[in-house]
């Protein structure tokens, strides 16, 4: 009897060092496929001390019909949850504009996963992000953010951040901006991998993405998009990032604002490595930098890259240049049209 005694105190013992203390368990709870679930399911997670996790019901489509709150469908997230999507839909369906999900704090978080996030569209006076609006962590793995617009110059139209941004495995396409960034606008830290960001639209900059904060990008897409300023695949702006192992391709840029079809880097630095840059155009008569633009400052260094087969309405149409430094190691600037680099002069560029 001692002996099963001090065995049963000493289990006992153990459980108790290892299991997690109450504010660090993840609540999980499993959502019907109904509008009115998923909102019931949010508020409650929002009021958890801890993490929580909502469980979607397999290839449901959670159809949004009304506005929760002024300008989201969905509650505004102010804690820690992740939406497990099992391949599920969240859209909009309304005359009503709303966008889907607002991450409302700093402090909070909201990680998506195997999830489509379709239809929203931002209000007038809003933030912007058609789709998702975040001043706090979002994380995006497996997730396709497609269809969305941010109206009323407001900026992103698929996802506008201003804290930090997780984008894996992910989608964004055909989602439009009347401001910046058509796909993804990004004034915080992003960091993109493994993701086609394609066939969206910005009015201004940044077709596909503007990013003025932090940027990591790599082993993505970048393809198709179109701005109507400058930037028709990437805007990057005052900041320090890097690109690696990406596409950059049939971007387009309409104006001779400041050009780059592919992508446009003022005031930043900017270093890609293993990246091509191809068969981007700025189309309008006089513009420069089909592949990219290079100004007001900024710094750019090009390793083990390409940037081949780009059209400018006006030369260069490889790389513009312009009070700005260009570094190229290894790599191939060739076939632009109408020139690659001149009538600007840097090291390892010839026309």
């Amino acid at each position: 009897m001692f002996r099963l005694g001090v065995l049963a105190a000493a289990a006992a013992a153990l459980a108790t060092a290892v299991a997690p203390p109450a504010a660090e368990a993840h609540a999980q709870q499993f959502v019907p496929c109904t509008a009115a679930a998923l909102k019931s399911a949010i508020a409650t997670a929002n009021g958890l001390a801890g993490p929580a996790h909502l469980l979607l019901s397999p290839g449901c489509t959670y159809t949004l019909t009304a506005p929760d709150n002024p300008g989201n469908g969905l509650p505004r997230v102010t804690g820690d949850i992740t939406v497990v999507g099992n391949g599920s839909t969240i859209r909009r369906q309304s005359a009503t504009a709303f966008r889907i999900f607002e991450v409302a704090a700093p402090g909070a978080r909201l990680t998506l996963d195997d999830l489509t996030i379709r239809g929203g569209r931002s209000q007038s006076g809003g933030a912007g992000g058609g789709a998702i609006a975040s001043q706090g962590e979002l994380t995006l793995n497996s997730v396709t953010v497609t269809g969305n617009v941010s109206a009323h110059s407001g900026a992103g139209g698929g996802i506008a951040s201003s804290g930090t941004l997780n984008l894996r495995n992910s989608t964004v396409s055909h989602n439009v901006s009347t401001n910046n960034g058509g796909g993804v606008y990004s004034s915080g830290t992003a960091n993109i991998s493994n993701t086609t960001i394609t066939g969206n639209t910005a009015k201004d900059a940044g077709g596909g993405l503007d990013a003025r904060g932090g940027l990591t990008l790599a082993d993505s897409r970048v393809t198709d998009n179109a701005a109507r300023l400058d930037g028709g695949g990437i805007a990057a702006f005052m900041l320090t990032g890097t690109v690696t192992d990406t596409l950059v391709q049939g971007n387009d840029t309409a104006s001779d604002n400041d050009g780059g079809g592919g992508i446009l880097n003022r005031q930043s630095t900017l270093t890609l490595e293993r990246t091509t840059v191809t068969a981007n155009r700025v189309v309008e008569s006089g513009a420069t930098g089909g592949g990219i633009s290079n100004i007001s400052g900024a710094s750019l260094v090009l390793r083990n890259s390409s940037v081949t087969d780009n059209y400018a309405g006006g030369a260069p149409g490889g790389i513009f240049n312009h009070a700005s430094t260009v570094s190229l190691t290894a790599t191939t600037v060739a076939g632009n049209f109408p020139t690659n680099c001149a009538p600007g002069v840097f090291a390892d560029c010839a026309d």
